[in-house]
């Protein structure tokens, strides 16, 4: 078996190269295709996080030989691939779908690696290619919960956000949850404004792309099969937040924000969520912490049942290696 390494454009990868393209919503069918049919629980296969988080060129495809290839270009962060996906149920060359991946990206002139690859594919990779490294990644680890755990928080782990609803109840009695629909869109913009209007001048340049993504996923909920719910107080949104059933089984967050102003609207807008919108689900995966404190701070706290394991694999051992997340280690 040769060595994906070593792959070189003159033998069985020298066909149609990889030809990348723009992530749009007349493409759902064909990337549901590929993604739907192996079930799996990562939040990555959600077409809506390709298609609002992949806007102007950040995510691309291609297909080939009965394969999918996602392409990541985020700035300061080297170009990646994700592990290729092949088409559920088809027989496909699984090594040569890595070895083209592999061939890509140092044609392109960058360090080969695949990134957020799910553990089932981490597998089938090197299995395919056993002298390829793996290392886990775990600040895009999934945080997956139990629907029951997040409707009742019952257990002492969770008595902090039970006390913290209580606090909101007392405080505003007359809350209304309402259903996220096309009325409240300027609602949902005018609070996120808000939010940040209250961040530092830098912090508040870099979330205008985040804004963006906001933006996609409000104005095309039908199209993508999001829901969503809000809170209301005194007739003024408070609190919003936008899921998808990503399988029969499992609700994917994408977006939650709230007033920091109310005292528990976050404990609030989480758990009416998943009371009114997600009835008939087991789990629910609440995405990554992206490495950031605060964020993973909040995510434990909510004692998630388990967690989707993502990780990077290389053509060398990058274990020491600066620079690979687009920056030196601090």
């Amino acid at each position: 078996m040769p060595n994906c390494c070593e792959c070189k454009t003159e033998s069985k990868t020298e066909n149609i190269e990889l030809i990348f393209n723009p992530i749009t919503l007349d493409v759902k069918p064909l990337i549901d295709s590929y993604t739907k049919p192996w079930v799996l629980e990562c939040s990555d296969l959600s077409f809506t996080n390709l298609y609002i988080w992949g806007a102007d060129g950040k995510m691309e495809y291609a297909e080939k030989d009965n394969v999918l290839y996602i392409k990541l270009d985020f700035r300061g962060v080297p170009v990646f691939l994700w592990a290729p996906i092949p088409k559920y149920g088809v027989e496909v060359d699984y090594q040569k779908a890595v070895c083209d991946g592999i061939e890509y990206m140092k044609k392109i002139g960058v360090e080969p690696t695949f990134r957020s690859v799910w553990t089932p594919f981490k597998e089938k990779m090197l299995e395919v290619c056993p002298e390829l490294f793996s290392m886990p990644t775990d600040i895009a680890w999934d945080y997956v919960y139990s629907r029951e755990s997040l409707a009742t928080l019952k257990g002492k782990k969770l008595h902090g956000k039970r006390n913290h609803i209580n606090k909101f109840l007392s405080k505003y009695p007359e809350y209304e949850y309402r259903k996220l629909d096309a009325a409240m869109i300027d609602d949902c913009i005018a609070l996120y404004d808000q939010w940040i209007s209250e961040k530092d001048e830098e912090a508040a340049k870099s979330l205008q792309t985040e804004k963006q993504s906001v933006l996609l996923a409000l104005n095309n909920m039908d199209a993508l099969g999001l829901t969503g719910g809000t809170i209301y107080i005194d007739g003024k949104l408070c609190a919003f937040t936008v899921g998808e059933r990503l399988h029969p089984h499992m609700q994917l967050i994408h977006i939650e924000k709230g007033d920091t102003n109310y005292e528990g609207i976050f404990p609030m807008i989480n758990q009416q969520y998943v009371l009114h919108e997600c009835m008939d689900v087991e789990l629910i995966n609440r995405e990554e912490d992206m490495g950031i404190e605060g964020m993973r701070k909040a995510k434990r706290s909510y004692n998630p049942l388990k967690m989707i394991e993502k990780y990077l694999i290389s053509i060398r051992d990058l274990t020491n290696e600066k620079g690979i997340w687009g920056q030196d280690d601090e």
